[in-house]
């Protein structure tokens, strides 16, 4: 079969939905794969691509053999590639691999250039994984039980990086100290980042305040016209999540919290995107409150990304019971420097593993992962008790 690869039109749309729903068995939970309108407001929006992969002889209402999409930050010089899909009997052909390495060319040509592309990969089995590792990307992290599409699936970071951008990064500051385990599983991956320091946080010299009563707002069009608002007014303390935009919004009734959120209905997945805060405020109360109303809105997975050089701010959120899950250097650029992030994140589920399939450092990731989980979550009763790690188990059957 002869096969082209090419940018997706609107006249494509009725052809990836059932692309997605054949590969998906119609349980993919992201509505940008399977709503009409989302997917024509995708391909009409600058910066976002659609690659696609069909026959070349055949005629236009052929089947789309592959598929990939990909968003793209100028400003930050950015682009991640997400829902990719392959029929099954194309998969051992390395269409994936094929296709993929078109979209990076494409985007290095055709934009004004990508220092850092970045995928996440699921962990049903090693296939998806091996994709990302023979194009040069780096793993960089998991996310357990991070979405729902046939079942409760695992994720992995994954980035290549081009044009020195991790040789280009900030480098004069210290990691947290309960950093070190994952940032050193990080630097097998990622040589050239060289030494980095860790410190314990100085406690707050100030007495922080509870934040006051907090309410949940879901108005879409009013918390996305707000939050573009603060960020043009610089108003926002923090305000970097590429590629998603709030829907959601906590806030205290003065309005002196604000924190903009993404909540996806489909598989109950929020991150948290940008906010203003006051700084006598206590983080750890707060972004623990926050959690928690976004669990009662629903969501079983709540996400947030921290600059790696605040480690008082990373320490707040470990207080809270986010676990560190992944370390993206190089992941923003600001005033021609790069910098490093955590990716940091708090689930309401019970750990479901027993379909996912760890290829390399990513099985170190998962334990990783649940050594913060353990110190977090279990009394110091408990931890004595637990002689063998919790993983152990799933370990020892998945080399059977």
């Amino acid at each position: 079969m002869d096969l082209q690869f090419r940018l997706a039109t609107t006249e494509d749309i009725f052809r990836l939905i059932e692309l997605y729903h054949v590969v998906y068995r119609g349980t993919y939970p992201e509505p940008l794969m399977n709503q009409f309108g989302v997917m024509k407001k995708f391909l009409e929006e600058p910066g976002s691509y659609w690659f696609i992969a069909e026959n070349s002889n055949s005629i236009k209402s052929s089947p789309i053999v592959a598929s990939v999409a990909v968003r793209y930050d100028a400003e930050n010089r950015l682009a991640k590639a997400f829902g990719a899909a392959v029929l099954d009997q194309h998969r051992r052909a390395g269409l994936m691999e094929k296709l993929l390495s078109h979209c990076i060319e494409y985007m290095q040509k055709n934009t004004a250039g990508a220092d850092v592309v970045y995928a996440t990969t699921r962990t049903v089995h090693e296939g998806a994984q091996a994709v990302t590792d023979k194009l040069g990307f780096k793993k960089l992290g998991i996310f357990p039980n991070s979405h729902k599409s046939i079942d409760y699936e695992t994720h992995c970071l994954t980035a290549a990086f081009y044009r020195n951008a991790i040789e280009n990064r900030f480098q004069n500051y210290s990691l947290h100290e309960k950093l070190r385990g994952l940032v050193k599983i990080v630097t097998e991956e990622v040589s050239q980042m060289g030494e980095l320091k860790f410190i314990i946080p100085d406690l707050p010299s100030k007495i922080l305040i509870e934040p006051p009563h907090l309410e949940l707002v879901t108005s879409e069009h009013f918390v996305k016209y707000r939050y573009e608002k603060l960020k043009k007014e610089k108003e926002l303390q923090f305000a970097f999540f590429p590629f998603h935009e709030p829907n959601t919004l906590i806030l205290s009734p003065d309005q002196s919290i604000e924190i903009f959120c993404y909540h996806s209905p489909g598989d109950a997945y929020s991150v948290i995107v940008g906010g203003k805060v006051d700084n006598s405020i206590n983080y750890s109360s707060l972004f623990n409150t926050i959690a928690n109303l976004l669990r009662d809105h629903q969501a079983r997975y709540v996400e947030i990304l921290v600059r790696a050089d605040k480690p008082k701010i990373i320490d707040s959120f470990l207080k809270a019971k986010f676990i560190p899950s992944a370390f993206f250097p190089a992941f923003q650029l600001h005033e021609g420097k790069r910098y490093d992030y955590v990716v940091m994140n708090k689930t309401f589920e019970i750990f479901d593993f027993q379909n996912i399939s760890l290829k390399g450092l990513n099985q170190k990731y998962l334990e990783e992962y649940f050594n913060h989980w353990k110190q977090s979550s279990l009394n110091p009763k408990m931890l004595q008790q637990l002689s063998t790690h919790p993983l152990e188990a799933y370990h020892h059957r998945s080399q059977e």
